[in-house]
């Protein structure tokens, strides 16, 4: 192919035909572009609009497409979701332009995803024009004053910025804000007249120290040597780790802390921050902390719902939050997370020591304190090893139980989850995997080996259906550039909802795994309403009317097909998983995209 072949430029999506050397930002959106590489930023994610027109110029003409480079979605929710999960998968802010009120109206419900899990993003919104001389009949229906006002009720912070300085400003401003913990989507306009016009004077490119982020905060010390007292002297300390899970870092810092006080351990909901095979590790053992007389919380996200066992069933609700006799201690910043317009996470939960402080420096330094007050005192230590073997006897127990359950109905049809989760553990685990989405409910606990913090990108945070498969794609965008296998699991609800994001990842040379856990249903919701039957004493049979995808079923393997992955399915015979699992991770080896539909129980 020669080099002005369309064919040979596709993939790289190279312009052609500019000069040789890049001149100076000529527009106000080549500065903007300017500033996005000085962030270090890798990607732009963004369904295209007319709205940032001269920004995408900027970004393709005067960028040369790399750093940032583009990448397309087929809606804005996906789009979004791309940057949510890349921004987990890699701890960098991820970065989306939205076409202004339509674009932001179909995707608020990712921002609002990427609030609740905390999640840095700086979302860019195209604008205007502001001045009602410059719109045209088109623009009217597209501006708002302010258009922030969409998502301001769930974004860290957000501007409307009306010239090209400020709107520089807003953006060193808004990457700060979105970095520092806890962290959170930002939202900045940028003027699509602003974008357009030739810069006019002098214009001060934001230095470093109008966006870098400060260091970490640190708890109280006399609130640290407190917690590690009370640590070491409980009966059955529990440990419990959340949101750090997504930093790799952490993992050490969990297993030194957890070792030293001789406590259980258990990973929080949806997430993984600790070794699977670790022998304190619990994980799975829903009663646990009902038994646990102090419980260390380490960021998680809902410290009310996690002392009552996150139990489904209202009859229970709040009855376990104030159990007596059990003291709770909290690391996190959870109380400067910005709530003011949802009710997430704003239970109360009854706080014995507080220890405000970034969760992986609160935890060295907890860790430390521990390791202070052991030291010539073999009281403590001798219990602290004792801690030690009991819940170690307990972890092997409970890791049996687990093994057994997954194996239950092994052969049985429709395919069980756990089965179809333990198959494709088993076709990745020599792989140097990372899995970015995962069914919650119906994941088994203990069959999947994770390493410890870093290999699996949690839950959708705000509970927002149809996150998954732009989150996997953004992660697996991030796990190419960084050498790993990105495997997603996802409901067929979740995965129906924005399977075209399947198509981002086949254009942009992403590879990933991708199964499909089809119950073809609401599954979720077909069980709320067997519940409710229940309670009423009327037909269960019915729960099913209004939540089947059936009649016709969804072709998700031909659906993949026509977005140019690799698929196969529906598989419906438990002894087929094997075989063509592994030729989906072959596909995926040789840097396809590979779509498997599994057909499984509800």
């Amino acid at each position: 192919m020669t080099q002005d072949d369309p064919s040979s430029r596709y993939a790289g999506e190279a312009p052609i035909n500019l000069p040789e050397n890049r001149r100076d930002a000529e527009y106000y959106s080549d500065a903007f572009v300017e500033f996005l590489a000085r962030l270090d930023t890798d990607y732009v994610f963004l369904l295209p609009g007319s709205s940032f027109r001269g920004l995408h110029d900027s970004l393709v003409n005067f960028g040369r497409n790399h750093k940032p480079k583009l990448i397309m979605g087929i809606h804005e929710q996906a789009v979004i979701a791309m940057a949510h999960g890349y921004a987990k998968a890699t701890g960098k802010p991820g970065v989306c332009m939205i076409h202004n009120l339509v674009g932001l109206m179909n995707g608020s419900m990712a921002v609002y995803n990427a609030f609740a899990d905390r999640v840095p993003l700086m979302v860019i919104g195209g604008s205007g024009p502001l001045d009602p001389a410059e719109r045209r009949w088109v623009d009217w229906l597209h501006c708002a004053n302010p258009q922030s006002e969409i998502v301001k009720p769930y974004v860290k912070w957000s501007d409307d910025p009306v010239t090209g300085q400020a709107t520089l400003d807003a953006l060193a401003r808004g990457y700060r804000l979105a970095m520092t913990p806890p962290a959170g989507p930002v939202y900045v306009t940028a003027d699509c007249g602003v974008q357009e016009q030739k810069i006019a004077g002098t214009l001060h490119m934001p230095d470093g120290r109008l966006w870098q982020t400060g260091a970490p905060i640190a708890a109280n010390p006399q609130a640290v040597a407190k917690a590690a007292e009370l640590l070491l002297s409980a009966k059955l300390p529990l440990i419990v780790g959340g949101r750090l899970g997504l930093n790799p870092a952490s993992t050490a810092a969990l297993v030194d802390l957890v070792e030293l006080t001789g406590a259980a351990y258990q990973d929080d909901l949806a997430m993984v921050a600790f070794p699977t095979g670790h022998p304190q590790n619990l994980s799975g053992e829903r009663k646990l902390v009902n038994e646990a007389d102090v419980v260390l919380a380490i960021d998680c996200r809902d410290l009310a719902s996690l002392l009552n066992g996150y139990t489904n069933d209202r009859a229970e609700v709040a009855q376990g939050r104030g159990k007596t006799g059990r003291t709770v201690i909290d690391l996190s910043l959870n109380e400067m997370a910005p709530t003011s317009w949802s009710y997430l996470s704003s239970s109360q939960a009854p706080i014995d020591v507080q220890l405000s402080a970034d969760p992986l420096f609160g935890t060295k330094q907890l860790a430390d304190a521990v390791r202070q007050q052991l030291q010539s005192n073999e009281a403590l230590q001798a219990q602290a090893k004792a801690r030690k073997t009991t819940v170690a006897e307990r972890h092997k127990a409970l890791r049996a139980r687990q093994r057994e359950a997954v194996r239950k109905d092994w052969d049985s049809k429709p395919i069980t989850p756990a089965r179809l989760v333990s198959e494709i553990y088993d076709a990745v685990k020599h792989k140097k995997w990372q899995l970015a989405v995962r069914n919650q409910a119906s994941f088994p606990e203990g069959v999947w080996q994770f390493a410890g913090a870093g290999d699996y990108l949690g839950h959708n945070g705000g509970g927002g259906v149809g996150y998954g498969p732009g989150a996997a794609v953004g992660a697996a965008i991030a796990a190419r550039d960084a050498g790993r296998f990105c495997v997603a699991i996802f409901g067929d609800g979740d995965y129906a909802m924005y399977a075209s994001a399947i198509w981002t990842a086949v254009h942009y040379r992403a590879p990933l795994l991708c199964v499909i856990n089809n119950n073809n249903t609401w599954g979720n919701d077909e069980r709320h309403q067997i519940e409710v039957a229940k309670d009423r004493n009327r037909p269960r049979e019915n729960a099913w009317i209004g939540q089947r995808m059936v009649d016709p079923a969804v072709d998700h393997a031909m659906n993949a097909r026509s977005y140019g992955a690799w698929a196969a399915g529906p598989v419906t015979e438990p002894s087929e998983l094997t075989k063509v699992l592994a030729e989906a991770v072959k596909q995926v080896e040789n840097g396809r995209v590979a779509v498997v539909d599994v057909h499984t129980r509800l």
